[in-house]
């Protein structure tokens, strides 16, 4: 394809893009809303086995990201494109499948092996499937949207800012509207069924979409032409080069789609050489067979890509003032006051329904996308550092909401419950048995065999109470001032974001962009699988107000991070001198032969330098 100054895009290229990506992330934001309400009715009463998928989903993504990045550079455009969405798509059916078989046949499954070993494998098998599916979702999202779309528009930055910008309100929209679609499902028909849906909904859009990338690919000549790596580039590259898969708040402003831009002309000037049509991927993989036989340490490296560029760049990272702010971000992803499988299952566990929480979630992104829209405002008005502290700040005022359900009527935090459970536990088995409950706390060891029957009633007995005390309606005071603050904070969470963000787009230089990206995103995941080990190890939703009271202290320990950046930058915080400027603006003050020296007099202490 020749590239032209204004490449002229068909519209019904462009619809093919736009409904393709509308698919994938309908697809993508119903799986992962509906896969936490699967996970704690599969296990009620607690958040371990959604926080167990969590972290490790977490530490699946450090792990292969690289591995999955460097797959796609070299593999032509359509086969990773069709393999990545098959993939993708056939994985999240095969789970909703998975759950459909645990619902459906829960109790044959409970006895089927000694200490529910058949269940806790179902349950194993869940989470590895839909890991590997959020694996593949990863992988086509790097294929088309961030290799794709830059061919695609060829070399012009405008249309690439525009068709980017279409496709973040697309995420948006879906962000919105799928959480509560998803929600009325779940909710007027029961559970297997729903899981059935989505299982339905993957196998009918994977061959839409597959027709539409088809149909792209046929239509665009540059997709069949792809830049692949020299060896050389390959260890450059390693070095340097992280991909971003995160699922969090990205910056949609034209700038910043011209600086990917102009960063891929760079890159295609300086390899033109290594172009070679896809048909020439044999040819190529021939002569590398013989140096990728070793290749198991690339692989190891490529594995543990994020630890290693943390470690190794840390210096590099801590020399620039703006990695205070970085260190603040990072404090935000340990929480667990945020709209992900964790806060869905203990809203669940408090008696709230799924449609609810589907709007519950919408109500949230609309916040959000209102921080974005009110960002360049507030930017433009107070400042930038000012912005990020304005943020934060909000951030922390609505989340004073979600601290004080904790204490609220309602609230179901008991920092005894384990020990009242075990004593209620003993009391229970002291009765069937017609053992004394002093015998049964001291240090003998009892050995007894109950029947099947028995254990099961034992186990209802002390699972149900707590299902009916959250259902109760009084805890709707506790979870609505929770869910309040947290809706709230996204406004100020969003700004706060995008504040950083541009931060370190105008403070790293260009030759240390990529460890410096690669070092934060490190950061952010890292602190987001300590939250979920967290609540693997406070699991029980009684337990879970210490939780929001240690994530309120993070989210307090970012504010100061960020404070400390801002106060390095600026020498100040706020400028209190200025609280009151009619004193000192309006001519009220007395006639002196030094204006500052009455300023002086008026305010006890000198004028020093302005600073910004």
């Amino acid at each position: 394809m020749p590239l032209h100054d204004k490449w002229k895009l068909p519209l019904k290229t462009k619809l093919y893009v736009y409904v393709s990506h509308f698919l994938s992330a309908w697809g993508d934001r119903m799986w992962s809303f509906g896969v936490g309400l699967f996970l704690i009715r599969l296990n009620p009463g607690s958040l371990r086995l959604v926080a167990i998928y969590g972290f490790s989903k977490g530490a699946s993504v450090l792990l292969f990201a690289a591995i999955i990045g460097d797959w796609i550079d070299n593999t032509p455009r359509l086969r990773a494109a069709r393999l990545s969405l098959v993939l993708q798509n056939i994985l999240v059916a095969l789970c909703a499948g998975i759950v459909f078989v645990v619902v459906w046949y829960h109790e044959t499954l409970r006895t089927l092996w000694p200490d529910e070993g058949a269940l806790t494998l179902f349950h194993a098998l869940i989470i590895v499937v839909a890991i590997l599916g959020d694996l593949a979702s990863i992988a086509r999202s790097i294929s088309v949207e961030r290799d794709w779309i830059v061919e695609i528009c060829g070399r012009d930055k405008d249309l690439l800012a525009t068709m980017t910008s279409r496709m973040r309100a697309i995420d948006l929209t879906t962000a919105i509207l799928s959480p509560v679609a998803t929600g009325q499902i779940v909710y007027f028909i029961a559970l297997q069924y729903a899981a059935v849906f989505i299982a339905g909904w993957n196998l009918v859009s994977v061959f839409i979409e597959y027709f539409l990338i088809w149909k792209v690919y046929m239509e665009v000549p540059a997709l069949k032409s792809k830049m692949f790596k020299t060896r050389k580039d390959k260890v450059v590259a390693d070095e340097a080069e992280l991909l971003s898969t995160d699922e969090g708040i990205q910056l949609d402003d034209k700038s910043q789609q011209e600086q990917i831009s102009q960063a891929s002309n760079i890159a295609q000037e300086k390899t033109e050489k290594c172009i070679r049509p896809s048909r020439d991927e044999d040819d190529t993989t021939k002569e590398d067979n013989s140096v990728e036989k070793d290749a198991c340490n690339p692989c190891l490296y490529k594995m543990f890509k994020s630890f290693i560029l943390l470690v190794r760049g840390w210096k590099t990272y801590m020399k620039y003032d703006v990695a205070f702010a970085g260190l603040g971000l990072a404090s935000l992803y340990m929480t667990v006051i945020g709209f992900d499988s964790i806060t869905v299952g203990y809203a669940y566990a408090q008696g709230i329904s799924e449609s609810l929480l589907g709007v519950m979630m919408a109500a949230g992104s609309i916040f959000g996308i209102a921080g974005t829209f009110a960002y360049p405002r507030i930017q433009k008005r107070i400042g930038l550092e000012r912005t990020g502290l304005f943020g934060l700040g909000f951030e922390i005022f609505s989340l004073c909401f979600c601290v004080a359900s904790v204490f609220a009527p309602g609230s179901p935090f008991d920092l005894l419950y384990r020990t009242r459970e075990n004593d209620r536990s003993n009391s229970i088995v002291s009765s069937v048995l017609g053992i004394d409950n002093n015998t049964i706390n001291s240090n003998l060891t009892v050995t007894v065999t109950l029947p099947t029957s028995i254990v099961s009633n034992l186990t209802v007995n002390e699972t149900m109470p707590t299902s009916q005390e959250s259902s109760d309606p009084t805890s709707y005071i506790s979870i609505g001032l929770f869910l309040g603050g947290l809706i709230t904070a996204r406004f100020g969470l969003w700004i706060a974001d995008l504040t950083i963000t541009q931060m370190f787009l105008q403070a790293v230089v260009e030759t240390e962009r990529g460890i410096i990206s690669g070092i934060q995103r490190s950061l952010n995941q890292l602190m987001d699988m300590l939250k979920f080990l967290m609540v693997i190890l406070a699991p029980y939703p009684q337990e879970f107000g210490l939780l929001v009271l240690i994530s309120f202290v993070f989210v307090c320990m970012g504010w100061i991070f960020y404070a400390r950046y801002s106060y390095s930058v600026r020498g100040h915080l706020f400028h209190f001198d200025k609280l009151c400027p009619d004193k000192q603006n309006n001519n009220i003050l007395p006639e002196t032969g030094n204006g500052n020296k009455g300023n002086e007099e008026i305010n006890n202490e000198p004028i020093g330098k302005n600073t910004v």
